[in-house]
Parts: structure tokens; C-alpha cells; sequence
């Protein structure tokens, strides 16, 4: 009996727990939990200020799914979806404050479609930083130019180098008022038409909160051009540069303009070829050193000049040496505007009272009057070029008489190409003169201009 008893108590507890386990569930006990959202920028606790740019870090947390992304906005503008956990944000400060509270809000969207009903809120104290300007003083125009120049720009910024949107820049010639944009990418200017005299450009740098940097400024001389005649001194030897000028004082009076390049082109192309082609001369007189030589470094703007007819006297022992150089592919410009096809007798000397020699009709022989003139080039002409002058007999340093000065082409010529150093070849008092003849008789220029 006892047996029977406890076998009934076993089978109503076993059917009592079978049954349980086939209870139908309670469905949605407590309904979807919106996702909740957490901000933080970074340094905010441990300064009193941010600079303009920041950046911001989120993060959502849903307990019974997951985020899919969130809703940002700042201060009152319309929110945007993202589904980024960080980036970077310009908050403007405005013109002539120094400060600004910026509200930052962020709030996450649950896969359900829940959004956090309490967003994550961020005020940002921001301080912006305003830039520094400066200009490239490895790309500066020389201390004297002519009424052109090219200035670069650079800018730094503690909110970030790239928060620099551009540059205002003006002349001393321009009203306080007026200010000219450059953009970041341009950060550069290409001024013509400068007024003659001692001229003051003035850059600021401006960000993206449209914060200016202090002015900083750079003084310089714009000579005047005069005359149609520009003396280009290439060569930084006294002699040559008081015959020059001493020959252009005594036949064209002050009628005449100089442009040092010996220590260097401008960093700009633009200033250079605007000079060559757009200051309005006819005739361009280009004089270099022994051993060295910037001409070869505006061949571009000089196929243009040529090309359109003006004249080049170029008077270089040193060209040769770039244009024909064995070891390098040669230039086209030799033969096709200076009229020289090969060097015959490679840096060669002369000794005082050596001379060249006439092959035109009513110039005369021309003596060196120096002690030595240590570099030249004897050559060979190219197709419809005419030799001037030749290189005397001497076959102890070359074979026959190469020719030293030419002009091209042979009709109604526009360049007269020296090889050799002509200030030095004044022995017989005569170098201004024959000068002259090649000026007016070779490339019959007098009458054209003056």
C-alpha cells in the first residue's frame, strides 16, 4: 500500500512538470528598449577652450538589439543621419570675437527603428586660432625688378594647416580697403603694370572661420622702363658692364633700360617671359660671364620674341657650352635662331692684341685688349647664317678660322651671336663703333625704333 501510494505521488509530480513545459510564452513582456548615446570630445575636461577644428567621438548601446547608426546636429541646424562613430567638425567664431559655445548633439537609431529619446549633448568652447602668414622666401622676385613680379604665399595654423582657406594681399599703391583673394591652392601672384619705385606688398592669411593672421610685408624697388632697348647683365664683371652701358649712353643716350640676372633668374617664368615679351622691346642685348650663364634657362620666351621679329644681340662664351654640349642631346635653338651648327674649337684663348676678323664689307678688325681673353668657342655655321667675324690663324690651339660672330639668318638678320667676351676685343678703340654698325647696318634697327 505504501508502494502504490508513492508511485501516484511520483506520477502527478512527473505529468505536472511535462505539462509546464508546454506553457504557452507572455509575448513582448516590456516592448523594444531604445538604444542610449554617449559624446566625448577630447582635452574638453583639461582646457578651458578648443581650437575651431574638432573632433568629436560617439557611441551607441542597445540592450535588446544593435545600433545602426545615429542622428547628429549642431546648435540648431537640421540633423543628418550617419553611421560614423567619429569626425571632424569647424565650428566659426564670429568676426572680431575670440570665443564661441557650440552645442553638439548626437543620438543613436536602434535596428527597430528606435532612436535614443535623450541625446548625448556636448557644449564646445572654442577658441579660434588665427593663422600666420609668410611669404616663400626661397621663391622671392630679387630685391630690383621691372614693373613685373611674382610673390608665393604660405601659412601655417595651430587649428590645422589646412584650415587655411587663402590669402588678401595689396599693394602700398592700392587703397587700405582693397584687398585681392588668392586661394590656398593658387598661393601665389603674378603682378604687371607695378608703379615704379620702392613698393610694399602686404598678405594676410585667412582661415576657415574667416580669421585674418596679422599682415606681414615685403619691400622692394620696380625700376621704370626706358627706351625700347633692354641690357641684360648676366656677366658680374665691372668691365663689361661700363662698356655696355658707356656704348648705349653714347649712341642712344639714356634711351635705354638694365635688368641684372648674374645671380639668377626670378623663381617665376611668368616674370621673365612678361619682361622678354610684354614690356615693349625691340631689341634685347644679353650679356654673360666666362663659365657661366642663365640664357638658357629662357630659350621658351625668346623663341617667342624671335619669332615675332625683334632682335637679340647675345654675347656668351659660356652658351655654347649648354645648347651643344656632347654629352647631352643638343638644342635646336643654336642652329635654328643663333645660327651655329657645330664647334669646331672648344674653350679657346685669345692674347692681347691677337685679332678677329671682317668678312662683311665695311667692318673693321677688331684686337683683344686684354691680357687674355680665357674662354671662347670657333664653330661652324649653320645654313643660312653669315659670319661677321673669324678667329685669326693660329694653328696651335685650332684648324683654320672658325667664326666667333655671326648673324641669322643670313637675310634681313634678327640675332647677332658672339662667342667670345666683345668688351675685350676694344684693343683698336674701335668695339662701340663696330657695335653700332651691327646694331644699325646688320640688323637694321636705328630707323626701326628711334
Amino acid at each position: 500500500m505504501n508502494t502504490l501510494k508513492k508511485f501516484a505521488i511520483l506520477m502527478v509530480v512527473g505529468i505536472l512538470i511535462f505539462s509546464a513545459c508546454f506553457r504557452k510564452p507572455v509575448e513582448n513582456p516590456t516592448g523594444n528598449i531604445p538604444p542610449e548615446t554617449y559624446c566625448f570630445i577630447s582635452h574638453v575636461d583639461t582646457v578651458d577652450t578648443v581650437p575651431a577644428k574638432v573632433t568629436l567621438y560617439w557611441i551607441g548601446n542597445d540592450p535588446d538589439g544593435e545600433v545602426v547608426g545615429y542622428y547628429v546636429r549642431v546648435d540648431t541646424a537640421q540633423s543628418i543621419f550617419t553611421t560614423k562613430t567619429t569626425d571632424t567638425f569647424t565650428f566659426s567664431v564670429a568676426a572680431g570675437d575670440t570665443y564661441a559655445f557650440h552645442t553638439f548633439q548626437v543620438w543613436a537609431v536602434d535596428n527597430e527603428g528606435a532612436e535614443d529619446p535623450t541625446p548625448a549633448k556636448v557644449i564646445i568652447p572654442v577658441r579660434n586660432s588665427p593663422p600666420i602668414a609668410f611669404f616663400d622666401s626661397n621663391k622671392l622676385p630679387p630685391d630690383t625688378t621691372l614693373t613685373a613680379a611674382t610673390f608665393y604665399f604660405g601659412a601655417t595654423d595651430v587649428d590645422g594647416d589646412q584650415s587655411v582657406i587663402g590669402f588678401l594681399y595689396r599693394l602700398d599703391t592700392d587703397p587700405d580697403t582693397m584687398l585681392y583673394f588668392v586661394s590656398r591652392d593658387s598661393a601665389s601672384v603674378f603682378l604687371t603694370g607695378i608703379q615704379p619705385g620702392e613698393r610694399t606688398i602686404y598678405l594676410y592669411a585667412i582661415d576657415e572661420s574667416y580669421t585674418l593672421s596679422q599682415v606681414v610685408s615685403h619691400s622692394w624697388f620696380v625700376k621704370d622702363v626706358r627706351g625700347r632697348i633692354l641690357l641684360m647683365d648676366d656677366a658680374n664683371v665691372q668691365q663689361a658692364d661700363l662698356f655696355f652701358m658707356n656704348f648705349l649712353d653714347t649712341y642712344f643716350g639714356a634711351n635705354y633700360t638694365v635688368y641684372r640676372v648674374e645671380s639668377g633668374l626670378p623663381y617665376s617664368f611668368l616674370d621673365l617671359d612678361y619682361i622678354v615679351n610684354n614690356l615693349g622691346f625691340d631689341l634685347i642685348i644679353w650679356y654673360t660671364a666666362d663659365q657661366s650663364e642663365h640664357f638658357s634657362n629662357t630659350i621658351s620666351a625668346f623663341t617667342t620674341y624671335l619669332n615675332s621679329g625683334k632682335r637679340l644681340i647675345l654675347i656668351s662664351p659660356a652658351i655654347l657650352n649648354v645648347l651643344l654640349n656632347p654629352a647631352f642631346t643638343p638644342s635646336p635653338f643654336a642652329k635654328n635662331y643663333l645660327g651655329v651648327d657645330s664647334v669646331t674649337a672648344w674653350d679657346k684663348l685669345l692674347l692681347r692684341n691677337e685679332k678677329i676678323y671682317p668678312q662683311v664689307s665695311g667692318f673693321d678688325t677688331l684686337s683683344c685688349s686684354f691680357p687674355i681673353i680665357s674662354r671662347l668657342d670657333g664653330f661652324n655655321l649653320a645654313s643660312s647664317s653669315r659670319v661677321i667675324y673669324r678667329l685669326p690663324t693660329v694653328p696651335s690651339r685650332w684648324q683654320g678660322n672658325p667664326a666667333c660672330i655671326v648673324s641669322y639668318p643670313s637675310s634681313n638678320p634678327t640675332v647677332v651671336f658672339s662667342s667670345l667676351q666683345y668688351y675685350a676685343m676694344d684693343g683698336n678703340r674701335n668695339a662701340a663703333a663696330m657695335l653700332y654698325k651691327i646694331i644699325t647696318e646688320e640688323l637694321g634697327f636705328s630707323k626701326r625704333i628711334f
